[in-house]
C-alpha cells in the first residue's frame, strides 16, 4: 500500500516539474499543461531535440548554400 502511494506521488511531482530539453537553438524548459487540450510548441521542442541528437539538423545546415 505505501509503495503504490509513494510511486503515485513521485509521478505527480515529476509531471508538475519543467523538463529541460536541449535543442540546436539552446535549452528549452517544457512543462505540461494538464488542463490544456493542445499545445502549440511542446511537441516541436522534442522534434528539435531529435534532429539535434541524430545529427540531421547539422547535416541539413551544412548542405544549405
Amino acid at each position: 500500500m505505501g509503495e503504490a502511494k509513494r510511486r503515485e506521488k513521485l509521478a505527480l511531482t515529476q509531471a508538475l516539474e519543467a523538463m529541460a530539453v536541449d535543442t540546436p537553438g539552446g535549452r528549452i524548459h517544457v512543462q505540461w499543461g494538464h488542463t490544456a487540450s493542445a499545445s502549440p510548441n511542446a511537441q516541436l521542442t522534442f522534434f528539435a531535440e531529435f534532429l539535434a541528437t541524430t545529427g540531421l539538423y547539422e547535416s541539413w545546415v551544412d548542405s544549405c548554400p
